[in-house]
């Protein structure tokens, strides 16, 4: 297989022959999470030159990660103790941050997925609570929030000595051997299913715990798909809550949680989310293709309202990061942003700086970090100095919001990234250097706002050739304040005179 779509058609084919919409563990569905596990493996298979983590690996990082959110979560829960929120009655909703999608405004951070949605609440008068997971705790914080992931973890580590859930897996053993004649190793077993079965189970007790004592009647979440993301989706749906899911980054049909379902149990599934806020049509229709007829799962367009912001330049925050940008530039050079993705073969990477030894002093590029890996600036301005690049602004390429930066470029570069779409509707053409990332982005190829350039010498050539053209134009977005009617429909608030989304933002 070496595609996404080849690998979905393979899932597919599956889902039709076995009866994996009935694995469960007590009220749990269990086939959404295998097949985000089976997804992600296949597409690690096909991107990466090496083999996914074994056991002893996974175990290795976890044990990491939880150390290192042992001193430095509440370390920065102290730091900015101003911003811790209390757990209190009445709250509307619980959100649940992917603890990444995090950008600086004005020396705070801005959560720009939830943090839009809970000012559309502010608006209205409501109160609502965000957990923050992972061990990066950004502080200081622009919404007081709870840093959660100390608990996450003992929550994961202990859960494994607890008697595990019995699991109702039909024709596992028959699903598993032709599974491994379409996916080899990469096939996940009865015993990690196991495993991720006793953890969701214990993850969803906790986070019910947060709903019950909140009194809140909506859950959202930000990737949902994570193991966290469906225990807060399983915990809301047994208290008969709504649960959300926020988009945050490329969906459409060729993604395994938001696309392509081919059986679905009548009332869903229970660590789907009822309802998924995306961006746009495209998004939509890839979810009403497989829900359409379900009473749960249904998508409603709330636009791109972290985008939409950035088209506004007379909001001061805006005018400033873009200011910032600007002053970044070379003169009379044609800009380059390079957005760096994460868990990739090195040689992806290393193609993208030899395409820029390839330029010459016309281009000049700024490369940006994924914000998972946002920590190795210092590692990654090393590697760029030992080939005679610039590494001086890594870090702050890193650091500044993400669309300062592509509305202050001429063109961006990426391996498959989200910020392809987003550039071409702020009217930036892009490289895209993957035949993966040519599948996702096919239809802005076809359109000429993207190149395909798979190779070091073809990509400086396809940098040069877009940069001989003229701008474009920013193209139509969704109609502000679909957000803020979305939350007056959820919460069945009356609209106030002159109270929008956009007057929170401000």
């Amino acid at each position: 297989m070496k595609t996404s779509s080849e690998i979905l058609d393979a899932i597919n084919a599956l889902e039709l022959r076995f009866p994996v919409a009935s694995w469960r563990a007590g009220d749990i569905d269990l086939w959404p999470i295998y097949r985000f596990r089976l997804y992600g493996h296949a597409i690690d298979g096909l991107l990466l030159t090496q083999a996914p983590p074994n056991a002893f690996e996974r175990w290795r990082r976890l044990a990491d990660r939880a150390a290192r959110a042992l001193w430095r979560v509440p370390l920065a829960a102290w730091q900015d103790r101003g911003a811790n929120d209390r757990l209190r009655s009445g709250t509307a909703a619980v959100f649940f941050s992917d603890g990444v999608s995090f950008t600086q405004l004005d020396g705070r951070w801005f959560d720009r997925v939830v943090d839009p949605v809970m000012q559309a609440l502010d608006a209205r008068g409501l109160h609502g609570l965000k957990l923050t997971p992972l061990a990066e705790a950004h502080v200081p914080r622009l919404r007081s929030s709870r840093f959660v992931q100390p608990t996450i973890d003992r929550i994961k580590l202990l859960a494994t000595r607890r008697q595990p859930p019995p699991l109702h897996l039909p024709q596992f053993d028959a699903f598993e051997h032709a599974a491994r004649a379409s996916f080899g190793p990469l096939v996940p077993s009865r015993a990690w299913l196991q495993v991720q079965a006793t953890r969701l189970e214990a993850l969803a007790a906790w986070f019910g715990t947060w709903l019950d004592r909140s009194g809140a009647r909506h859950a959202f979440v930000n990737t949902f798909y994570s193991l966290e993301g469906q225990a807060v989706v399983q915990a809301a749906r047994r208290r008969g809550l709504h649960s959300i899911d926020l988009q945050h980054g490329m969906q459409g049909p060729h993604h395994a949680a938001y696309a392509r379902w081919p059986v679905v149990p009548d009332g869903g599934y229970s660590t789907l989310p009822d309802e998924f806020w995306v961006w746009g049509d495209e998004e939509a229709k890839a979810i009403d293709n497989w829900s359409g007829k379900l009473p749960r799962h249904r998508p409603r367009i709330t636009g791109n309202y972290w985008l939409q912001r950035w088209r506004d330049d007379s909001d001061p925050l805006i005018a400033a990061c873009l200011a910032k940008a600007r002053a970044l530039r070379a003169p009379a050079a044609t800009q380059v942003l390079v957005c760096l993705s994460w868990g990739l073969a090195d040689g992806e990477t290393e193609k993208l700086l030899q395409a820029a030894r390839l330029c010459d002093a016309s281009v000049a590029w700024w490369w940006r970090l994924h914000p998972v890996e946002s920590s190795r600036r210092a590692e990654f301005a090393a590697r760029l100095r030992q080939h005679g690049l610039d590494g001086s602004r890594v870090g702050t390429t890193t650091d500044l919001p993400l669309y300062a930066l592509v509305r202050s470029a001429d063109l961006t570069v990426s391996h498959s990234s989200t910020v392809t779409l987003e550039a071409a509707e702020l009217g930036i053409p892009s490289v895209v250097t993957s035949d993966y990332g040519a599948e996702l982005h096919a239809a802005l190829i076809q359109s000429g706002m993207a190149v395909k350039a798979t190779q070091a010498r073809s990509i400086a050539d396809a940098v040069q050739l877009l940069a001989t053209r003229p701008r474009g134009a920013a193209s139509a977005c969704a109609p502000a304040g679909l957000l803020q009617a979305a939350v007056d429909e959820l919460f069945q608030c009356a609209p106030a005179a002159n109270t929008h989304l956009e007057a929170a933002n401000t």
